[in-house]
């Protein structure tokens, strides 16, 4: 063959591999395309705002204490031969709670007993002879006297009994526990200390440029730092009408509600708010909403997938949640989670657990199917 013509049959071949198209060419652009449109969205977790009630306080810190923490001490001496309470008992008042060894006392109990018995039934006879005359004024009178001092040793025998009992003083909850079976006490050893939960109390002081605006009754929460998340209701009890002039501070007292189920104890730290206002129907978000540049603050709310950057004007705030001025709707999604890397008109997608989460459940799922 000649050259020329084996020069032409490779051009035509060429152009007939050019012209060839790979069947599954479109089909793989546009997954291209479609993972592309995946990687641009970004993951965002979001809220809903709502309306309902929001509070401005004024907080402090301060610790519990209790208006009635008691020692209870032996009404008299003896060996202990009982221990009816333990550190962290709930006891009521009057309760046995420790006792001492009694068996002296009640056989001194049974004797008086059976005395002031025997004159009680020698003084009828006696009560009816001197009815009917038949034995003067001074032999009834020396009756009358005899069977009354049986009454008082009886009675001061059972009280001598009734001391060997250890008895609760006040209801509470027992703090410490200072004594133990066999010891040998005096009415100077402290036997329990005891701490009443119903009458917890902070105080706190107020500058005092807000005297006028605290008064007695007023609303408060009291938030512990080492129970996260929970809060007790209270009321302010106390005002003082005098400002230290050391400090420019009123000192104000207040009372946890007794009706709390929540264990909360004295001595724990905790943050004093007492509510000075309330909106009722205020629009709120959770605070994780909001995105700090310098001085200015904002939030992204989602719209069509689409997020949407608007400057934030707060009101009233709580530990988790704030108020929105203005710019805000009942029932709008800000979002809460993923902003701080978004910018106005990104494309997003609302994911309900987080993204790592997400990663981890994806990672399982490709481990599953290698193996």
């Amino acid at each position: 063959m000649k050259p020329i013509t084996i020069f032409v049959l490779s051009i035509v071949t060429g152009l007939s591999l050019l012209g060839c198209k790979n069947p599954n060419a479109d089909t793989k652009g546009e997954e291209d395309d479609k993972g592309i449109e995946e990687i641009v969205a970004i993951p965002v977790k979001v809220a809903a705002a709502k309306s309902g009630p929001i509070s401005s306080y004024l907080e402090f810190d301060s610790i519990l204490e209790t208006e009635s923490a008691v020692e209870v001490h032996p009404e008299s001496s003896g060996l202990v031969v009982a221990v009816m309470a333990e550190v962290g008992d709930s006891v009521e008042a009057g309760q046995v709670i420790a006792q001492l060894e009694n068996e002296e006392q009640e056989v001194n109990v049974r004797e008086s007993l059976s005395r002031y018995q025997h004159l009680q039934s020698k003084f009828k006879r006696t009560e009816d002879l001197f009815k009917r005359n038949l034995i003067n004024q001074q032999e009834y009178d020396t009756e009358v006297f005899d069977l009354e001092q049986a009454e008082i040793n009886y009675e001061r025998s059972r009280i001598r009994l009734e001391d060997t009992l250890i008895r609760a003083p006040v209801s509470g909850v027992v703090a410490k526990r200072l004594t133990q079976e066999g010891m040998r006490v005096t009415t100077s050893k402290v036997l329990f200390r005891l701490l009443n939960m119903d009458e917890l109390f902070a105080q706190v002081n107020i500058p005092g440029q807000h005297l006028l605006k605290i008064q007695k009754g007023l609303k408060a929460k009291i938030v512990s730092e080492i129970i996260e998340g929970i809060s007790y209701d209270a009321v302010v009890k106390l005002v003082s009408p005098a400002i230290d002039s050391a400090s420019g501070t009123f000192n104000v007292k207040v009372s946890v509600d007794p009706n709390s189920q929540i264990p909360i104890y004295p001595g724990m730290f905790v943050s004093v708010r007492i509510v000075m206002d309330t909106k009722e129907n205020a629009i709120i978000i959770p605070k994780a909403a909001i995105v700090h540049e310098g001085e200015k603050t904002f939030i992204y709310t989602v719209n069509d997938l689409v997020a949407r950057k608007q400057a934030f004007q707060p009101g009233y705030d709580s530990s988790e949640t704030i108020e929105s001025i203005s710019g805000v709707k009942d029932g709008d999604s800000v979002i809460v989670l993923g902003h701080n890397s978004l910018k106005d008109g990104a494309s997003v997608k609302i994911v309900e657990e987080s993204l790592s989460a997400e990663k981890s459940a994806e990672t399982e799922n490709i481990d599953t199917s290698e193996g």
